[in-house]
């Protein structure tokens, strides 16, 4: 197995966290730099960012690289599979939760479209809090208001390190 490469621009503790529980993990803040044979990928993108525009970057990538990744591994906002209504969305992740969800959609299309094992991890807002998890198929509803960053590293690292989840959209909800 190659590396564990996350790629991220957050401000919240979920890579720290993460790198805990992988601490052989490379931590990378773009889509700028070269595969290495065996690697999984692991994109944490926040909500309002521009996720239809870096999944280029990421097409880039795969395109532009002598290896393939052994799998992609994507965190995306919940409403991406029929899980949640309107409200719910606008509740979650506010005005621009539409726009939000649409790019996500997109991403998570360009990503099926790679045709490599992927993991796509659909998650409720993201709080620091302890919370419950339940693992919720694609197109079962996600409820809830929150999900515990500790649990979102939880599904992160089992997801990375596995195929647990392989080829599957996944939502988590406490």
């Amino acid at each position: 197995m190659g590396r564990i490469v996350f790629i991220s621009h957050r401000h919240d503790a979920l890579v720290p966290t993460i790198i805990k529980r992988v601490p052989e993990a490379v931590a990378l803040t773009s889509f700028k730099f070269e595969i290495q044979r065996g690697d999984v990928l692991c994109w944490l993108p926040t909500v309002n960012e521009y996720v239809d525009d870096e999944v280029q970057e990421l097409a880039e990538l795969i395109d532009r690289s002598l290896f393939l990744p052994s799998k992609i591994v994507m965190l995306s906002i919940a409403g991406t599979a029929d899980d949640a209504t309107n409200q719910q969305l606008q509740e979650w992740y506010g005005q621009q939760a539409t726009q939000a969800v649409l790019a996500h959609q997109y991403a998570v299309k360009m990503i099926d479209e790679f045709e490599l094992p992927y993991t796509i991890i659909r998650a409720l807002p993201i709080t620091n809090e302890e919370t419950s998890l339940k693992v919720v198929s694609e197109g079962d509803a996600l409820e809830g208001k929150e999900i515990g960053l500790g649990q979102v590293a939880q599904i992160i690292e089992q997801a990375v390190t596995t195929d647990d989840f392989r080829n599957q959209s996944i939502g988590i909800a406490p």
